[in-house]
């Protein structure tokens, strides 16, 4: 590597562990008024202000967009410097920088210069004088990609059978005689390594030597790694620090840390999520001891900040077709020092008109008790009064449910309810009346996506059943759905192919002798978009819309990121309820297109949509808007 500063090949693999370096989020302003970002002062006196150019060889973009990545004197190029003295101290780190970029890309055969105002960086003198307006040329030959070649790795873990949470093998990641040679690679091998003895319980692993020699006139770089395994060992107590008012046992209780099993970091991965479920905790960290004890055990220690105990929140949903909706909750997060939750919350909803009667109502109560039977087991109850007035018909409800959840592990969870019903029903032809409904809701959920608000890959599903019998008419039946979803990335997940589906069926009942706020409609934003909240589904007599015994609806979306930050996303949506216990397809399915807006933020995504209905009813309005917080499925 022919430079001005040199740097060994550790020293590189070094530097691209630690990942790039982001450039300083610019500052917003509005009229004069600073609202984020970095605020804009005066520069300070002695300070000069450069400009850079970074010279490739031609054509290359790829390389000259990692050099400007990779550069601190590109990404501060608009903040004047300090002085001569600390440009001069930017420039040589922008050595190291860019080295450890083309190592990462596995060259090691390329040149650097930096040269600040004609003086090359490395040579010039610290108190070299440089004027104000500089120019900078960091001009970078990258050299060929060398190919590994003579690759060894010793002690390495044998095969580990029923672990499906392993990382990938060196051969996965590219560690292979004739792939390219990045330095990235031999990390994330040494990586491996360590991570697969941890997963065959050997806490302390390490990688004791690493020899990386680049032999430029073949271009290959030849790797020797030596893994130490230490000894094996099995979970010691755990201890809480950093508790106020939560218990601590109960704290080590909750996170499932068992003592005596062998030692596994997929424990201790299920233990943060654990905590953090909680939402007790401001803040978790589950800390190994430096040594295993004489007798075998790794001691832990979990340390914790504590939240406020109250939160307040809410929100607002708007729709073109549905109106404005509002909701507020108050909750207390740990009512008995135990993670206890109970909360209040109230929302309204369907604000469309000035007629009181048409709105969405909510009024509930809530309490939940974490790790009850087992860590993974809560019990939760809900009291609520509710009006739901769409289009179709008006139910007011009383209702009160109590049950348990159960995460069977970080991806299967299912949960199963005693609930009971008194709902009056009017302004409708079917489903109208009193009704007194005693039921068991059971469900059972499979997330296997990689983000709850804003899923890119995998699939989710979905599977209901809530048997259930009716005292006013005396009926007994049984409502069950199936719903799924999969998302499929393309273009390095600039594309994300998305499609859900839902089936359900109520059986054992005649149409007219169920609430018709138990019945199927489709239509509205987690639906058929274009068409009013549950303002699809099978029609009487005189024309008006009823809700069917049965439903199938389905969606498909391209999620396209224009820029990091902004996403478009056309969609087109399907459906419709039936009367009969299951989907017929007697009625014509109903279709909604559009198109969409994201706006990516640490949250979520904001999701702004506009759907038409192709096919739709009398009545119904051309054009609707939807937004919310995250994707739509």
């Amino acid at each position: 590597m022919q430079s001005t500063m040199r740097l060994t090949l550790a020293m590189a693999f070094f530097w691209a562990a630690c990942g790039g370096f982001a450039a300083p989020a610019s500052a917003f302003e509005i009229f004069g008024i600073h609202l984020f970002g970095r605020e804009k002062t005066p520069p300070p006196p002695g300070s000069i202000s450069y400009s850079v150019e970074v010279v490739t060889p031609e054509g290359d973009r790829a390389v000259n967009k990692q050099v400007r990545n990779a550069s601190r004197l590109f990404a501060d190029k608009k903040d004047p410097s300090p002085g001569p003295a600390a440009l001069l101290a930017t420039a040589r780190g922008d050595y190291q920088r860019i080295l450890a970029t083309l190592y990462a890309d596995g060259r090691y055969g390329g040149t650097i210069s930096i040269k600040v105002d004609g003086l090359e960086a490395a040579d010039a003198p610290i108190d070299s004088e440089i004027p104000d307006g500089a120019t900078v040329v960091i001009n970078v030959d990258p050299g060929p990609v060398y190919l590994f070649e003579n690759l060894k790795i010793e002690n390495r873990p044998g095969p580990i059978a029923g672990d499906r949470t392993l990382p990938k093998t060196p051969e996965e990641l590219g560690f292979v005689n004739g792939q390219p040679a990045k330095s990235t690679v031999v990390l994330a091998t040494e990586g491996s390594i360590v991570g697969r003895w941890r997963e065959k319980g050997y806490p302390k692993a390490r990688i004791a030597e690493r020899e990386a020699t680049a032999m430029h006139p073949e271009e290959e770089l030849d790797v020797y790694i030596r893994a130490e395994s230490g000894r094996p060992a099995v979970f010691g107590e755990t201890t809480v620090n950093g508790t106020n008012r939560m218990d601590p046992g109960f704290v080590a209780y909750y996170a499932g840390i068992v003592p005596g099993e062998p030692f596994d970091p997929d424990d201790l991965e299920r233990a943060r999520d654990q905590l953090r479920r909680l939402e007790t905790f401001q803040a978790v960290r589950i800390v190994e001891a430096d040594e295993i004890t004489d007798e075998g055990t790794l001691p832990i220690t979990i340390e914790t900040s504590e939240r406020k105990r109250y939160v307040i929140g809410g929100g607002a949903l708007f729709s073109s077709v549905d109106g404005f909706g509002l909701e507020g909750y108050w909750r207390n997060r740990n009512l008995f020092g135990r993670g206890e939750k109970l909360g209040l919350e109230a929302s309204a909803g369907g604000i469309n008109g000035d007629d009181p009667n048409g709105y969405n109502y909510s009024l509930a109560m809530s309490f939940l008790k974490p790790g009850v039977f087992t860590p993974y087991t809560d019990f939760a109850s809900r009291i609520y009064a509710e009006q739901l007035a769409p289009t179709t018909f008006r139910s007011r409800t009383l209702g009160a449910n109590a049950g348990f959840k159960h995460r069977f592990n970080n991806r299967l969870s299912g949960d199963i309810f005693a609930q009971f019903q008194a709902s009056t029903i009017d302004q409708t032809t079917v489903g109208d009346g009193d009704f007194y409904m005693l039921s068991l809701p059971t469900a059972l959920n499979y997330d296997g996506s990689d983000n709850a608000l804003d899923p890119t890959r995998g699939f989710r599903l979905g599977a209901k059943a809530e048997p259930f019998h009716e005292f006013n008419y005396d009926n007994t039946g049984l409502i069950s759905e199936l719903s799924g979803s999969v998302y499929v990335p393309l273009a390095d997940d600039r594309l994300v192919l998305a499609a859900r589906a839902m089936v359900g069926s109520i059986v054992g009942v005649p149409l007219d002798e169920m609430p018709a706020n138990r019945l199927y409609f489709a239509g509205g934003g987690g639906s058929i978009r274009g068409y009013p909240y549950l303002g699809v589904g099978p029609r009487d007599a005189t024309g008006e819309i009823v809700g069917g015994r049965s439903i199938f609806t389905a969606s498909a979306e391209a999620r396209i990121k224009v820029t990091e930050s902004i996403g478009i996303v056309p969609f087109v949506d399907a459906g419709n309820a039936f009367e009969d216990e299951f989907p017929s397809f007697n009625e014509p399915l109903k279709f909604g297109a559009g198109l969409g807006l994201r706006y990516y933020t640490s949250l979520g995504p904001i999701r702004f949509d506009v759907a038409v209905p192709l096919e739709p009813y009398d009545g119904d309005p051309p054009i609707a808007f939807y937004i919310g917080l995250g994707q739509a499925f």
